[in-house]
């Protein structure tokens, strides 16, 4: 049963995004830089489902890796249908089954986001919400699917919007009641808030492994949310569409994390790559600030003696390369001090042990001071120095 689940998921989702590269002439290859990161889902979720029985975080992974193919690949063939002129059948049905697979993907990725990493909720109450979390996210893709709503029609860009009429709306009075039933969607999303509030109870509880793991997970989703946040801000053009699908390769990553956090391959390896992005991050935003301001500056100060900006140009460049290590050095250590400060500590007590070392002669006072540095350091339950004797 795992094992056909797993080649189901996989074989879904590696189907749907192969005929996505049938679609580039028509939508663009937008379709394929979106639907590339995204097909980690349903890989890691068949590689947990096959080597960790019981766990459902597998299980939902993969679906909504699965499921999420399908999206794209329903959205690909709406818009070659209805927007690129394409003589393609159905491209009405393509379009309505995009929503309700989205949102159902989603919840599912939600719901195993809230069991993270054990494969349960953290609480009875969180069990709780997740239930009704489910039972609206049911509801409103019902209602979605079956409503008298109009649909978003794809199109070409620089057209006006479009919209097409649902193929299953209901009339009448249970039209009304599944247009009700749409609006429990907006109640699963005020629901869905628990997936980050349920990370940060677990790791506000956790300690060893388990804090690792959720490392992993949290480093990974604040760096998609971050490149998400920065591409809703980004302006229209090249640059938009760079920073959109960097946003997406960050959502395609958070599977990946899952997988590194429970398989637990190289799980401490988090650490630094935390400290790393935690320095170079102020780093580029520290000489990104000094560039922009020395370019400003020198253009002020220069604006008598030079027309253009290149001398202005040039100079803030050559000042921000100056600036690197310094900045770097300085940095890091206001990092280290911060964030890290067991490992601060260690370091200058290392180097003051050095430092002694080169003055100290006495081997009584050698042993005493190493076995003080190795207690400060590392910490350990028992400490003691055996030195051999040298033969005579």
């Amino acid at each position: 049963m795992r094992a056909a689940f797993a080649a189901l998921s996989c074989a879904i989702a590696i189907g749907s995004f192969a005929a996505d590269l049938w679609f580039p002439d028509l939508h663009g290859p937008g379709i394929v830089i979106v639907a590339l990161p995204l097909l980690s889902f349903a890989i890691v979720g068949s590689l947990l489902v096959v080597r960790r029985a019981g766990d459902p975080i597998g299980w939902l992974l993969g679906a909504a890796g699965a499921l999420l193919q399908l999206g794209l690949l329903a959205n690909a063939y709406g818009y070659a249908s209805l927007a690129a002129g394409a003589a393609l059948p159905g491209g009405e049905l393509a379009v309505w089954f995009g929503y309700p697979a989205a949102i159902a993907a989603v919840g599912l990725v939600v719901s195993a986001l809230v069991r993270f990493p054990d494969g349960r909720p953290p609480g009875r109450a969180f069990a709780i919400l997740l239930w009704a979390f489910a039972a609206f996210l049911v509801i409103g893709v019902v209602g979605v699917a079956l409503a008298d709503q109009s649909l978003i029609a794809p199109r070409q860009p620089g057209d006006p919007p479009r919209f097409i009429s649902n193929p299953f709306a209901l009339h009448g009075p249970l039209g009304d009641l599944v247009l009700l039933a749409a609006s429990a969607i907006n109640i699963a999303l005020a629901l869905a808030l628990i997936a980050p509030i349920a990370l940060v109870v677990r790791f506000r509880r956790s300690r060893g492994v388990e804090r690792e793991q959720l490392k992993w997970l949290t480093y990974t989703a604040a760096i998609a949310f971050g490149l998400g946040l920065i591409a809703s801000v980004s302006p229209e053009g090249t640059i938009r569409v760079v920073a959109e699908a960097t946003s997406v390769l960050g959502i395609g990553l958070l599977p990946v994390a899952i997988a590194i956090a429970i398989f637990r391959y190289r799980l401490y390896d988090i650490d630094v790559l935390i400290r790393r992005t935690l320095i170079y991050a102020a780093v580029s935003a520290v000489l990104l600030a000094a560039y922009i301001g020395g370019v400003a500056l020198f253009q002020f100060v220069l604006a008598p003696v030079t027309a253009g900006s290149g001398v202005a140009v040039a100079i803030s460049t050559l000042v921000v390369v100056a600036l690197f290590q310094p900045v770097r050095t300085r940095i890091r250590s206001a990092v280290d001090r911060r964030f890290y400060r067991s490992k601060y500590d260690a370091e200058r007590t290392l180097d003051t042990f050095a430092a002694r070392l080169r003055e100290q002669i006495d081997l009584a006072s050698l042993e005493r001071e190493l076995v003080g540095v190795v207690n400060d350091t590392m910490q350990p339950v028992h400490a003691s120095v055996w030195l051999r004797e040298a033969k005579s």
